[in-house]
């Protein structure tokens, strides 16, 4: 799923389990749409680093604020398409070009579409890269 908003460094982000619960919603027609609840798993924080980039995905590092968690640093990686999962300052973008791109893509984060994300009673719809 894509982020509320682009990740950047100093951004505060929180972490959350999805549990896929299809099964709460039978259908006798065949949908392509996915439905999840969340979980807390005691992860949020501010995050204070890229640690890894390549051409199709940007791992961040997240301290954990969370002081009775026994994770201290969570490791996010989301698939780079700018303005969407994550928003690098434009002084980097161009430093990137300068000493010679981007490292190529050892692997790939697919991103789904058409879900619906209860959670704490909030529903959230995610169709394509649009938020309702």
């Amino acid at each position: 799923l894509l982020p509320h908003a682009p990740l950047q460094v100093g951004q505060k982000a929180k972490v959350l389990t999805l549990i896929p619960c299809d099964e709460l919603f039978p259908t006798e027609e065949e949908s392509t749409a996915r439905h999840y609840t969340t979980k807390d798993i005691g992860v949020w924080g501010t995050v204070v680093r890229v640690r890894m980039e390549e051409t199709e995905v940007v791992e961040f590092v997240l301290k954990n604020d969370n002081i009775q968690s026994s994770v201290t640093y969570a490791y996010l990686a989301v698939p780079r398409k700018e303005g969407l999962t994550t928003n690098a300052p434009c002084w980097r973008r161009m430093m990137g070009m300068i000493v010679g791109g981007l490292a190529s893509a050892t692997r790939t984060i697919p991103v789904e579409d058409d879900v619906t994300v209860f959670d704490d009673g909030t529903t959230l719809k995610f169709a394509g890269v649009s938020r309702v």
